[in-house]
């Protein structure tokens, strides 16, 4: 059996269940052993479902075995039932502190499910530890955090994943890729992403939600952070890659009916950002918590010289001269021909998977410590050039967060 990357989760709430899930599901590659959490009844219940989740796993597996068609399947339900069986006797370790996690815990890497304001200090903790780290969305609250987290992994040579690449890890996201990159679609010159929900704000009209959600000392922002950040990290990843340049941003708050509770809530509730990259590509993201909008199209189009996606779908322009009686060129006559899209035959990891295979080999995740800065920059820029009522480059971002006095928080919309 091979060596297995030994994960140290650090936070126990809501969304840690997803991390305890994503790395049982690999039992060959992946053991949890040890979970931190500053309220210790919070770790105490996640140690404890990740024994009886391994537990139950392994009992469903031997199961599953004695039913198996082939001897191939006997054999690797069997391993991972013999893999899950092993948290019975290793058990899992308990910190409320994550820096005596790390001098303590002999880990390969962190999983970071900890909310916006408690990811940098965490990150730059393990990395100097030489630990890889895979970090929740938002990455950070702010570019300069996340440029703060991204060195310091890129320093001690370690991986740092950004939890939205699942968003990425498919045949159609690598195809689309694959046609932009490549120049089959022409020259891409402009994209839109449209993304909304008529009432879907945290601790507003759904609950169950941290109360730093709604606060961007704590959370960053509100829609562009919480939901936003998935489409604008597949974005960017069909797209190349492009280093955004400037950003201009609207942002919007008070849609009724509108908050009544004692905690602060000062993040937008809808947005429309304008991104220009220094590859000559722009982009407009458009996305709302509530909105009074419904029935029209949503997602990722992408506009080419040749061609276009809207969302998955391809279409090609394959139109022809008309040609008059002496051979001369009358007028075009376009033709916009929907496209089978070419998808690659390979397999795709889910997005835990793809951070134990980066952490175990030469390859970066999916969605790294580069593309979770340049979503920040975005999502950040926005926000401030919303505040500043102009557009404002990425250099000057990072100018206007060195010039604070206070701790790093998102910036508030009034």
């Amino acid at each position: 059996m091979s060596k297995r990357i030994k994960i140290g989760l650090i936070g126990c709430g809501m969304i840690s269940g997803s991390h305890v899930n994503g790395y049982l599901a690999h039992p060959q590659h992946a053991e949890i052993v040890a979970v931190c959490d500053t309220v210790d009844a919070n770790a105490q219940r996640r140690a404890a479902e990740v024994l009886s989740g391994a537990e139950a796993r392994a009992n469903s597996a031997i199961a599953d075995a004695e039913k198996a068609d082939t001897a191939e399947a006997r054999d690797r339900l069997k391993e991972n039932a013999a893999r899950w069986a092993e948290y019975k006797d290793n058990g899992v370790e308990i910190f409320s502190d994550y820096n005596e996690m790390l001098k303590k815990c002999e880990l390969d890497a962190v999983s970071l499910a900890t909310p916006p304001f408690a990811h940098e200090a965490p990150t730059v903790a393990a990395a100097n530890a030489g630990k890889h780290v895979f970090c929740e969305k938002p990455m950070a609250r702010t570019a300069t955090e996340a440029r703060n987290m991204r060195d310091a992994c890129d320093k001690a040579g370690v991986k740092l994943a950004y939890q939205s690449g699942g968003t990425c890890l498919d045949p159609r996201s690598y195809a689309i890729r694959e046609y932009v990159t490549s120049g089959k679609i022409g020259d891409v010159h402009y994209g839109r992403l449209t993304s909304y929900r008529v009432r879907g704000r945290p601790n507003v009209d759904m609950f169950g939600f941290g109360k730093w959600f709604l606060n961007s000392m704590y959370s960053g922002g509100g829609t562009l952070y919480d939901t936003a950040v998935y489409l604008i990290n597949r974005s960017i990843y069909l797209l190349g890659s492009p280093q955004p340049a400037t950003i201009s941003g609207i942002a919007y708050r008070g849609m009724p009916p509108e908050y009544t509770g004692e905690e602060i809530n000062d993040v937008e509730e809808f947005a429309s950002v304008f991104v220009r990259f220094t590859n000559g590509m722009s982009f407009t993201y458009e996305n709302g918590w509530s909105c009074n909008m419904a029935g029209q199209p949503q997602g990722i189009f992408i506009f080419g010289s040749k061609g276009s996606f809207s969302n998955d779908k391809l279409f090609l322009e394959k139109g022809e001269w008309e040609i008059d009686d002496q051979g001369n060129r009358r007028r075009y006559r376009e033709n916009l021909v929907e496209t089978p899209l070419e998808l690659p035959d390979m397999h795709f990891p889910d997005k835990f998977r793809d951070f134990i295979d980066a952490c175990s080999s030469d390859a970066q995740p999916v969605s790294n410590g580069d593309i979770g800065l340049k979503v920040t920059e975005i999502m950040s820029g926005a926000l401030l050039s919303a505040k500043l009522k102009r557009e404002i480059s990425v250099e000057e971002l990072y100018e206007i967060e060195a010039l604070r006095t206070e701790p790093t928080p998102g910036w508030p919309i009034p």
